[in-house]
């Protein structure tokens, strides 16, 4: 069994041995999982670089020039008709 210590300001240090099985890096974010009987699990938040590529398209991504006529066609409707008086 692995423990740390918590103080005062309810800080902890993730012990080497949890940090490198959870495979955490500094400044990354981990979610608790409250369970009934009091205990809680932690698990890494996985960064965005790592969720790079985890997506399919089931079509070609959008060129630039689609994307930035699709963020206007977005705004305007966001906007409504009143913004155009």
């Amino acid at each position: 069994m692995v423990q740390s210590t918590i103080t005062d300001k309810f800080q902890t240090t993730i012990p080497l041995k949890v940090r490198h099985a959870l495979k955490l890096a500094p400044r990354q974010k981990v979610s608790y999982e409250l369970r009934p009987d009091g205990s809680a699990v932690i698990r890494p938040i996985p960064g965005l670089d790592e969720l790079f590529g985890s997506l399919t398209l089931n079509k070609p991504a959008a060129s630039s020039r689609e994307e930035k006529q699709a963020a206007h066609e977005a705004i305007a409707r966001e906007a409504g008709p009143e913004a155009l008086q």
